[in-house]
């Protein structure tokens, strides 16, 4: 493992020293016919994308939040085996992407459109520059991350294995570079 975190280190070096690879996987390179988006979308279109969301989904949040059908914690963990098997049964029919093969995209964004505003949204848009902030250092890392998980094999169950432990180790070391316990931060 020590080898993949050094590797993830190497990612950020060559992220912060090597400009051709850095265009390409903050702005894109070209694919055969169009050019291929970035690996993480950029700050600036992060940030307007989580406020956004996160504005979008106040009023029905607080509305939920307020008036729950059952007690939360009480029922969640009573359900927690028949989560365990209709997670399982919901993975075994590949449910996830038949029913994201049914989304009406139009409906969707009127629906975001639509979606009510109040204190929620305000505590978020007031922190805009601290959410910006916090992405603009983190957006590096997670490329560095995405970057040395797409170099290690992923052929067998062992490899994806390795890749979900290596994923959550690096994320561990992102968090620890976040707090300014570790530094690594490419300067781009």
């Amino acid at each position: 493992m020590q080898d993949v975190i050094q590797n993830f280190y190497n990612t950020i070096e060559r992220l912060s020293t090597d400009e051709e690879y850095a265009r390409q996987a903050f702005v894109g390179k070209k694919g055969n016919p169009i050019t291929l988006g970035p690996a993480v979308l950029t700050p600036e279109e992060w940030t307007e994308k989580q406020v956004k969301n996160a504005s979008a989904a106040a009023d029905e949040w607080l509305k939920r939040v307020k008036r729950p059908r059952k007690e939360p914690l009480k029922a969640a963990i009573e359900a927690n085996e028949k989560y365990k098997n209709k997670l399982k049964e919901a993975l075994d029919e590949d449910r996830w992407a038949k029913a994201m093969e049914q989304v009406d995209e139009k409906v969707m964004y009127e629906v975001i459109d639509k979606v009510g505003a109040s204190g929620y949204r305000n505590g978020v848009e007031n922190k805009k520059a601290k959410v910006a902030a916090k992405v603009k250092k983190l957006q590096p890392l997670v490329v560095a991350v995405k970057e040395t998980i797409d170099k290690m094999p992923d052929a067998t169950d062992a490899d994806r294995e390795k890749r979900l432990l290596a994923a959550r180790k690096l994320m561990i070391e992102v968090g620890k570079i976040m707090k300014g316990v570790k530094t690594g931060t490419p300067s781009l």
